[in-house]
């Protein structure tokens, strides 16, 4: 539903100036949807029983009378109506309320606070395979009501605040399901638009269970899907080195990579990776394109680089390291670089994205 805006004035300076610099504002939002009517004649102005001219009414309430707001504050005003435009796209957070699900959590508060998203905290668990679960005779009822109060502390102990306030505007949902957790993910998967999670989970054999998920989940899930190292930091995404074999998507894959992930400047290390067994790493830039930021996009220099190296995931995850990196980007055809990626043992595919994030694309979703 666009917004509706009056200008009430009879063509004064000061209503003059009160049109400019609304104009000017809205120039600076160009995805609000707007109706603008100016009111210049005393009778209908008359009508709105205002206290003084020029004014400015939205969705029919005064929000200005016999003052004239600088741009800067008009676009302020009018960019909260232009976020509540937006719908809230859904961001799907599964723990097992480990310390590294616990820094997931928090990874996507601070991705949230930049952007369109609505947290969704999923909690699924079988009670016959829950190794987290002391007593696995306990009835379902009380076995539900320990998961909601653990659900409940892990809320509330890992909320991110910046000056003693939430970042998150919108308090996250939370869901508990009987289910495998990797099945469960990716069937919630469908309805989100971005799925975080850490790389392994709580001690000994649930970090096992719980890794082998977050390798599940990047495999089969029907959206991106932003894995996090436990010691990772979210602190924007300036150097992102995006690994893909199917470079006629590389291009449309940008813009849905910059979107998710809220990119606003960075270099984009395009990497293809020949593997060769007994191959010495080596890399090789092969060309370099900037863009400027136009129509709202973000501002990228894009770097072409070839790796040779006798392992893919070596590869790739070396050229990271010198790059840099803040983030790696898979984009998979179905799925089978993922399946070069994962296909050894879980340890040595975990390791692929220990300190780095990883984000997992499918073209085919």
């Amino acid at each position: 539903m666009p917004l509706h805006i009056k200008l009430l004035g009879i063509g004064c300076r000061k209503s003059r100036a009160l049109k400019n610099n609304l104009y000017r504002a809205l120039a600076r939002l160009p995805e609000l949807e707007v109706e603008v009517e100016e009111i210049t004649n005393v009778h209908d102005i008359l009508e709105y029983q205002i206290a003084a001219a020029p004014a400015l009414l939205i969705n029919g309430l005064p929000a200005y009378q016999d003052e004239v707001p600088e741009v800067e504050e008009l676009y302020l005003l009018l960019k909260q109506y232009q976020q509540k435009q937006r719908p809230m796209k859904k961001l799907l957070v599964p723990t097992d309320f480990s310390d590294v699900a616990a820094n997931a959590y928090r990874f996507a508060q601070k991705l949230a606070s930049e952007g369109d998203w609505e947290i969704e905290v999923l909690h699924a668990y079988h009670p016959s395979f829950d190794y987290s679960n002391p007593y696995l005779d306990m009835p379902a009822a009380e076995f539900d009501a320990v998961k909601r109060e653990l659900m409940d502390h892990f809320i509330s102990e890992h909320a991110l605040e910046e000056g003693g306030q939430a970042v998150t505007t919108v308090a996250p949902k939370t869901e508990l399901r009987i289910g495998f957790a990797g099945e469960e993910i990716v069937r919630d998967s469908k309805q989100a638009g971005l799925i975080i999670m850490g790389t392994t989970g709580q001690g000994n054999l649930m970090e096992q269970v719980f890794g082998s998920v977050s390798t599940y989940v990047a495999q089969h899930a029907h959206c991106p899907v932003l894995l996090v190292p436990g010691s990772c930091q979210c602190g924007g995404f300036s150097d992102i080195v995006y690994a893909s074999n199917y470079q006629a998507a590389d291009e449309a894959v940008l813009g849905r990579v910059a979107e998710t992930i809220g990119i606003k400047e960075a270099t984009i290390h395009f990497v293809h990776v020949t593997e060769e067994e007994n191959k010495p790493y080596h890399a090789e830039q092969k060309g370099e394109k900037r863009a400027s930021k136009a129509g709202g996009k973000p501002k990228v220099s894009i770097q072409a680089v070839e790796v040779e190296c006798s392992d893919t995931q070596e590869g790739i995850l070396r050229y990271a390291e010198e790059a840099g990196a803040s983030i790696i980007v898979v984009g998979t055809v179905h799925r089978n670089l993922l399946e070069r990626l994962f296909h050894r043992s879980l340890t040595k595919s975990l390791t692929f994205h220990t300190t780095i994030p990883l984000m997992v694309l499918h073209y085919d979703d």
